[in-house]
């Protein structure tokens, strides 16, 4: 149980309640999807909702790192699911797995993050994971950060620690709030896919 309570959406002003919605399956069709997880109503949002001007803030960065960071979608959300398992964030790891997939992610792709086996991924894809998974921990190494520089310029490289940066963050308050998940955890394994 979430150790603040979620907001209601009935409790804030009508203007701002798609506030609390998902931007991440605008526009995938229900009848297109090839899983069954769904978005909708968060409760991420709903608890940064208990401060409008934080969550409107949030947004507004989270969607600057999600649209500017120089990452394709799969690039991106390779970066997310990374942070999120590394970080060891269920919530995060469950909504971004819905989201990869909905991307074109492949199961294994994604399971190729959470059971550590990075030489199942594109060169540029496991340097990707090998980042991540360093910056998670506090400290790339020289060796990791040429290994992507091989693959990314600068600007790139900047959007790829900008982008973990903000998960990883937000890893920490859905942590210490313990925000529930909407639904039955999709698993690391992707178990109950």
């Amino acid at each position: 149980m979430a150790r603040i309570s979620y907001v209601d959406p009935e409790d804030l002003p009508a203007e701002k309640r798609d506030l609390l919605d998902t931007l991440s399956d605008a526009d995938v069709d229900d009848a297109d999807r090839g899983h069954s997880l769904t978005g909708g109503t968060l409760n991420v949002y709903r608890t940064l909702g208990r401060n409008v001007a934080l969550l409107e803030g949030f947004r507004t960065y989270g969607s600057v790192v999600w649209d500017n960071s120089g990452l394709s979608p799969h690039e991106r959300e390779l970066v997310i699911l990374a942070t999120s398992y590394y970080a060891e964030t269920a919530y995060e790891w469950h909504q971004h797995v819905r989201v990869a997939l909905d991307e074109g992610m492949g199961p294994e792709q994604i399971l190729a993050v959470s059971r550590e086996e990075p030489d199942r991924l594109a060169d540029e894809y496991a340097a990707l994971v090998a980042y991540v998974e360093e910056f998670v921990e506090g400290n790339v190494a020289d060796d990791t950060h040429e290994r992507l520089a091989t693959h990314y310029d600068e600007a790139v490289i900047l959007g790829v620690g900008m982008l973990s940066g903000c998960y990883l963050g937000l890893a920490r308050v859905l942590q210490g709030l313990q925000v529930d998940l909407e639904d039955e955890f999709v698993g690391w394994d992707l178990e109950n896919l």
